[in-house]
């Protein structure tokens, strides 16, 4: 199998070297430097990878997206990508290909959480990565490591996605449109440093809240009557909770409260809106898809 390995890569000097020469004893190493203003291209180049470069920094997406296009063009059999950082051990990359070696799989995702490295994991990393894996796991259907970014796909599967996030969001991108497409996905174990350098390119809750955005608005495409009715639940416990609040004098003998009754009505009328919208949307959708 010819595989190519791609790293995207954003002022990654410090690490970029170890990451290309250890990955070059599994297959051919493409760096796509997106926009970096630090030596990140050169130290690529000299470790032996091929070098791609973008002008400004377009996105993770974006650089995969360039990665792929690159591996099509070249005809590689299979594609595996992993952060530029050092949080992914290449040594780790047969264990990527083992299932696609194997046949039993299209799209391997490697696992922080099949082998308890879960626990290596910041607290706050471990609450944002378990809502979004639950996010994705609702547009999709499957419980995967849906974050991850150490994983390999066959070029098969890849002619069949239209990847066009341009974002982080291409990682759940991925599994979605993957889920579809009827292809294959398969786990395996995997180990994640988290003590490396330059290891937030991104404020965290920024990145967090993009991501989650993102994975919202496929529920919405994809499952509408669901992101609906958990929009309508909300409303519907707003207004229980401004209806017991303006009762509750009442019942002591006092008077309601007009400002919180008038509110629990809103909001009981826009959780009505709100589940017949997820009906009628979902009803469309499933005309769309058919």
């Amino acid at each position: 199998m010819r595989t190519l390995i791609i790293i995207p890569a954003y002022n990654e000097e410090l690490t970029i070297g170890s990451v290309v020469a250890l990955a070059r004893k599994y297959g051919d190493v493409l760096v796509v430097d997106d926009g970096s203003s630090d030596r990140t291209s050169e130290i690529a180049q000299k470790a032996g990878a091929v070098l791609i470069r973008h002008d400004s920094n377009r996105g993770k997406g974006a650089a995969l997206g360039t990665g792929f296009e690159y591996a099509l063009s070249k005809n590689y059999d299979v594609v595996v990508t992993m952060d530029g950082d050092g949080q992914h051990n290449p040594d780790e990359i047969p264990l990527i290909l083992e299932p696609i070696v194997r046949g039993e799989a299209d799209l391997v995702i490697g696992s922080r959480y099949l082998n308890g490295s879960r626990k290596k994991i910041p607290l706050y990393r471990r609450i944002g990565l378990w809502v979004l894996n639950k996010g994705t796991q609702m547009a999709a259907e499957v419980n995967v490591d849906s974050q991850s970014g150490f994983r390999a796909i066959t070029r098969r599967a890849l002619r069949t996605l239209n990847l066009n996030s341009t974002d982080y969001s291409i990682e759940t991108d991925m599994v979605v449109k993957a889920r579809d497409a009827g292809i294959r996905i398969a786990e395996v174990p995997i180990n994640v440093r988290y003590d490396v350098p330059k290891r937030h390119k991104k404020n965290p809750l920024s990145h967090g809240l993009g991501v989650l955005a993102s994975i919202v608005g496929l529920i919405g495409y994809r499952r509408p009557l669901l992101l609906f009715s958990l929009l309508s639940l909300i409303s519907f416990v707003v207004a229980g909770v401004l209806a017991y609040w303006a009762l509750e004098p009442y019942y002591a003998g006092g008077n309601v409260y007009l400002t919180q009754a008038i509110g629990a009505g809103i909001f009981t009328i826009i959780g009505i809106q709100l589940f017949i919208g997820g009906l009628m949307l979902n009803v469309l959708a499933k005309m769309v898809r058919e």
